[in-house]
């Protein structure tokens, strides 16, 4: 596959917002407050805390290796064949599944601005994984030129946004701060997991960064601090409005924009939606397709994702990623399993990815004194969360057995 080095660092920094500054933004600091109240905050804070340590040890390794592969790379530099598969089949059926949350959220504020029913739901959310598939076939050139626009659209939004809800604050919203306890808190945690996932996306992108020597670890840092104080604001204003609580509130932010900018803000929220879950979709395409496609050429998947296009574009890998999430929405709508659910499927893969990831990081990193530290950090605190996500943790262990059994069967035809 031959590298075509556009990404620049502006444009290095909006894909990092792209895909972290995602759909959590929508709906978490609402979901979060509902399960933790406003101790909520304290998760937010902790998993900003955490994700300083992750976004540095995956920035510092994928400029190490620059590989598509991105974090199955580095873990197979680690600990080998078989982990680095298994990691990287976590990484795709997370994929393979989360990109529906992500349409769903968005699709979410579309239909509660223009009062539309459920079915639409689910045709916007359609509709949001067949842009992102389109979309990627114009190249990362385009895609970083686009999420740079986007990006920076939504984050002056955003703070317009918590600059108008800080006068509308009560203290009494704060009170009782943990109304559920350090359960509450954790389990927050395992939910905010999904609204920082991202760092890792951008490991499989660092071929394509112009200067990736002087640019990766830049944007990494911009995006680190821009993205951890926007939402624990956010989650703090949710709080002090009390904008949450309501099984009806479908779209939480679009609420808080309605109660601080104006009664239009929701069919502007409902803009944004759009803008931030197709960035996130791009972003996450452009990745794991590539991952898909790495994985295939090193025969850890099967050797038809390795398919691309002229132009590059590994568009098997895209295609599988469209149907599967196309029929994750056709489960969550005939089963009536909601997002919120849905959301925890995807987000303990996310969880395992980045404990394995951390824990290479650990390994290659132990002779530098500050990679080091932050790869012990960053799985020390993975690992913490890992008792809150254990509900769905079938779900890693049917993938892992799954990748070691492909591999297995694999290599007894190749002899």
């Amino acid at each position: 596959m031959t590298r075509q080095r556009s990404i620049t660092l502006t444009q290095g920094i909006a894909l990092y917002m792209g895909a972290v500054l995602g759909s959590g933004i929508l709906i978490l600091p609402g979901y979060t407050a509902d399960v933790a109240g406003p101790s909520s905050i304290i998760s937010w804070i902790i998993i900003t805390l955490l994700s300083v340590p992750i976004a540095y040890t995956f920035a510092r390794l994928a400029l190490k290796y620059e590989n598509f592969g991105g974090i199955a790379t580095i873990v197979q530099h680690a600990f080998g064949t078989y982990w680095s598969a298994i990691v990287g089949w976590f990484f795709y059926a997370w994929v393979a599944t989360g990109q529906a949350v992500v349409g769903l959220t968005g699709a979410a504020y579309i239909v509660e601005a223009l009062h539309l029913t459920e079915p639409y739901l689910y045709l916007f959310a359609f509709l949001f994984l067949l842009l992102a598939v389109v979309s990627n076939f114009f190249g990362m050139k385009v895609s970083g030129l686009f999420s740079l626009v986007l990006s920076g659209a939504v984050l002056v939004l955003l703070i317009i946004t918590i600059a108008f809800a800080m006068p509308q604050m009560e203290s009494i919203h704060f009170t009782p701060f943990v109304p559920h306890g350090i359960s509450g808190i954790g389990s927050a945690c395992v939910l905010i997991f999904w609204a920082f996932f991202g760092w890792e996306s951008i490991t499989h992108l660092v071929p394509e960064f112009k200067n990736p020597q002087r640019d990766v670890m830049r944007s990494m840092w911009f995006s680190v601090f821009i993205i951890g104080g926007v939402y624990i604001l956010l989650s703090v204003v949710t709080i002090g409005t009390h904008t949450y609580g309501d099984a009806s509130m479908k779209a939480p932010l679009s609420v808080l924009m309605s109660k601080t900018i104006g009664v239009s803000a929701g069919l502007a929220t409902a803009i944004v939606a759009c803008i931030v879950c197709l960035g996130t979709l791009n972003v996450y395409l452009a990745s794991s397709s590539r991952l898909g496609y790495a994985l295939a050429k090193e025969r850890k998947f099967p050797g038809w994702f390795a398919g691309i296009s002229k132009s590059g574009f590994p568009y098997r890998s895209a295609l599988f990623l469209f149907l599967t999430n196309t029929a994750t929405l056709g489960f969550s709508y005939y089963w009536r399993f909601s997002v919120d659910r849905l959301i925890l499927i995807p987000t303990t893969l996310g969880i395992f990815v980045y404990i394995i990831a951390s824990a290479a990081c650990v390994k290659l990193l132990w002779h530098d004194r500050i990679g080091r530290i932050s790869a012990i950090l960053a799985l020390g605190c993975c690992l913490c969360v890992v008792p809150f996500a254990i509900h769905y943790l079938i779900v890693p262990i049917v993938v892992a057995i799954a990748s070691i059994l492909y591999l297995r069967i694999n290599r007894k035809f190749e002899k």
